[in-house]
């Protein structure tokens, strides 16, 4: 099983989870103190909530309100799309690519290329070796035994019925505020994703991508085999 497999499975169970409590949030706030972080955030999105109510405030209630909106479009797409983690991570890969030199022919990236053809086959990719790397590379990070073990963690909490619609809202939050820092980090990439409808997405793949974006800003690499090198020097691929 995938990252993107972990994703759809837990949304699908939610939906029916969320569906018979989402009314139920006042009585279980003190019940969920201090339980989880995910917790924690749910009850901090919640009280932002309390901006709706006060005129000056509108703007932050106006953010929220879209904010949840993008969030069902990026669910809705978690069953859109085969493979939705390899899909965000070639998006990133594609744009990056154009700015980068292709390599060796016989270089690391030709070598993943290679490797991941099989598993590559079922992506509508044009544009050269560049873009077959972004394709590669994206798909062979999605299937990443690290990459499942962050999807996992985040969304593998086992807590009361009771406080779940804290955690579902935690959640939310938690991809909210990636999507939010990813606009100021790669603005670039995140109106990529926005136009896709799954920024609010970012937040599970940001522990392995946000050390990618990083080194790419800092123009670390001059071609994509050094790029290649990089990836696999940090995650098994």
């Amino acid at each position: 099983m995938h990252a993107s497999d972990y994703l759809r499975i837990k949304y699908q169970a939610d939906r029916q989870i969320a569906l018979s409590t989402q009314n139920a949030l006042s009585g279980v706030l003190q019940s969920a103190k201090g339980v989880a972080s995910d917790i924690y955030a749910g009850i901090e999105r919640a009280s932002w909530y309390s901006s709706c109510f006060i005129p000056q405030y509108n703007n932050v209630c106006l953010e929220l309100k879209s904010e949840e909106i993008r969030m069902l479009y990026s669910i809705e797409s978690i069953y859109r799309h085969r493979d939705i983690i390899a899909y965000i991570l070639y998006l990133y890969f594609k744009m990056v690519c154009d700015d980068v030199e292709e390599g060796n022919p016989e270089g690391s990236a030709h070598k993943l290329i290679r490797k991941m053809a099989g598993l590559v086959s079922h992506m509508n990719v044009a544009g050269g070796t560049r873009y077959a790397f972004a394709a590669a590379a994206s798909v062979a990070l999605s299937q990443s035994g690290v990459m499942s073990t962050i999807i996992i963690e985040r969304i593998s909490a086992k807590l009361p019925q009771a406080v779940f619609a804290f955690q579902f809202y935690g959640i939310q939050q938690k991809c909210a505020l990636a999507s939010r820092h990813l606009k100021v980090m790669d603005p670039e990439y995140y109106w990529i994703l926005y136009q896709e409808k799954l920024e609010m997405l970012y937040y599970f793949i940001e522990p392995l991508l946000a050390k990618i974006i990083k080194e790419v800003k800092s123009k670390t690499f001059s071609n994509i085999d050094e790029l290649t090198d990089f990836i696999q020097g940090n995650v098994d691929v």
